[in-house]
């Protein structure tokens, strides 16, 4: 609430306060208006420059915090509409979206705000019945984002749209932000946080992307729903597959079993069952200890998957689905 506070409050709302605490308030914002590329001192969490600064900062959220709930709509309603004329003038993001917020703030907050447009004002109130987020990938599939959502998207690449996908799929879910979502499946939170943030605002018709996202739910089912989150739970130690087993898949093919082939096979498997972005393997997460560079690495897995015959993709599917189904995660 301070940083809303430092952000749109104004003199008027500090004039009531003793006049050292009033002074150092507005010379904070004089300083934020100065410097509006940011730096030093500047974020909305910065350490106030001086007590006088931070007790004008604390009796203004003092205000909407101790109100009655008859009486909370008075400053926080005004503060909310100034800090978002602030924002289209400059055409940022929300400069408090990385801040956490409580409950009764996020209530106060929503019982002021006016709907969006956007696309995430636009989200159906009602949950997706038998649906739940363990249901998700982290990457919504290929042919499913290809027919439904990327027309959406326009100008996307296509991983970043199937992972936006896989988040619109966790709040039908039930999750009430895209931060929620992304916590929801276990998502890394700066992907997730540029594609909530970036790509939702290129979507014209949020109706529309919401009815196709329910589309995308009914395929799931009609495939049968997988407890992707079981099998990224399994598979998260997944950094090679043992020699033993890849031996008989890929001595027939005149190829040699190397601890390089191992990891990516590992990979193979990870992507295969998960449905993720083969990036974020375990085989990968941690880097090669030899040296080898990331995009060495990419590119012995690119080789890896385009040359892998049919009948080694199917005994590596073999030996995952033995592998979970020991883990009691098939």
């Amino acid at each position: 609430m301070t940083a809303l506070t430092r952000l749109a409050a104004t003199g008027e709302d500090v004039a009531d306060l003793p006049g050292f605490a009033a002074e150092a308030f507005v010379e904070d914002q004089r300083r934020r208006v100065d410097r509006p590329r940011g730096g030093g001192g500047t974020r909305l969490t910065a350490m106030p420059a001086s007590a006088a600064q931070a007790l004008a900062a604390l009796a203004l959220a003092d205000r909407v915090l101790s109100a009655s709930r008859t009486d909370t709509a008075g400053p926080l309603a005004s503060w909310i509409q100034r800090a978002t004329v602030q924002r289209r003038a400059v055409g940022g993001g929300d400069p408090l979206r990385h801040l956490p917020r409580p409950a009764v703030v996020a209530q106060m907050t929503a019982a002021v705000t006016p709907r969006p447009s956007r696309v995430a004002g636009a989200l159906p109130t009602a949950q997706v019945p038998a649906f739940e987020v363990r249901h998700i990938p982290h990457l919504a599939d290929p042919g499913d984002y290809r027919e439904l959502m990327a027309r959406h998207l326009l100008g996307t690449a296509e991983v970043s749209g199937r992972r936006l996908t896989a988040l619109a799929l966790a709040r039908l879910a039930g999750a009430g932000s895209w931060r929620e979502a992304a916590a929801a499946l276990e998502m890394d939170a700066c992907k997730a946080a540029r594609a909530a943030n970036t790509l939702v605002q290129r979507i014209a018709d949020p109706d529309a992307f919401w009815t196709d996202a329910r589309t995308v739910i009914d395929r799931l089912h009609k495939r049968g729903l997988v407890n992707y989150a079981a099998r990224r739970a399994a598979f998260v130690d997944l950094r090679e597959i043992p020699h033993r087993a890849l031996t008989p898949i890929f001595h027939p093919l005149g190829r040699d079993v190397t601890w390089q082939r191992q990891r990516h096979a590992a990979a193979w498997v990870w992507q295969y069952f998960t449905a993720g972005d083969v990036r974020e393997a375990p085989a990968y997460a941690l880097g090669w200890e030899d040296g080898t560079t990331t995009a060495s690495v990419r590119e012995g897995w690119r080789r890896f998957h385009t040359n892998l015959p049919a009948g080694a993709e199917h005994a590596l599917a073999v030996w995952g689905m033995t592998c979970l189904a020991r883990k009691g995660s098939a």
